[in-house]
């Protein structure tokens, strides 16, 4: 092989050993365990729950499982809920997505999402836009963006709020699957000098 070939061949291995993915902080993030695990739920009354149901899933990655939320009780918000392991976030950029389905939202019902920087010992430092009211209505839609974390920050919390308003009749269902969170890459591979070396032996 020429000298020129070899050079090339290195920096092609160099590139695939330096390459990355995105490193999602959300545990059990499609739900696959089959249950809520990792996850909290506030606002379940008999009225109000969230459970995993099977043989449906959002597009953004494969499985079989998604969160419903069937909010059906008067002035309440069922919220999902899930706060990121300590030290498994920085100040910067947050990358988020997340897939949803709107069965129904009658009467005053929305469907809110948040995400929140938080620091240990301190609590909230920082707060992401509001999105909603999400709209994605009878068929699942993929939802992404970014915003910052400010200084400080040490893990995040998400929560998606199916809210109902104060009147008779107010319903809030909807599921939720493929719960991303990262602020960078991991390492896909690694590659030592040495390896790269042993290929022209």
């Amino acid at each position: 092989m020429q000298l020129s070939n070899r050079v090339v061949v290195v920096l092609l291995v160099l590139a695939v050993a330096v390459s990355a993915s995105a490193d999602n902080i959300v545990s059990n993030p499609g739900f696959e365990t089959g249950d809520l695990t990792d996850w909290q739920v506030f606002g379940e009354s008999g009225t109000a729950s969230a459970t995993v149901l099977s043989g449906d899933n959002g597009p953004s990655a494969p499985g079989d499982y998604n969160c419903f939320l069937d909010n059906q009780a008067e002035a309440n918000a069922l919220t999902l809920k899930q706060s990121t392991a300590v030290g498994s976030a920085v100040a910067g950029e947050v990358y988020y997505s997340f897939d949803c389905m709107l069965d129904q939202a009658d009467v005053g019902g929305v469907m809110f999402i948040q995400m929140f920087a938080e620091q240990s010992g301190v609590g909230i430092v920082g707060v992401s836009p509001l999105l909603g009211p999400i709209w994605p209505w009878g068929a699942w839609q993929t939802f992404d963006g970014t915003w910052d974390a400010p200084a400080g920050t040490d893990f995040l919390t998400i929560e998606f709020r199916a809210t109902t308003g104060a009147a008779t009749g107010t319903n809030c269902i909807v599921h939720v699957d493929n719960v991303v969170m990262d602020q960078g890459v991991s390492p896909v591979e690694s590659a030592s000098w040495s390896t790269i070396k042993a290929m022209y032996r």
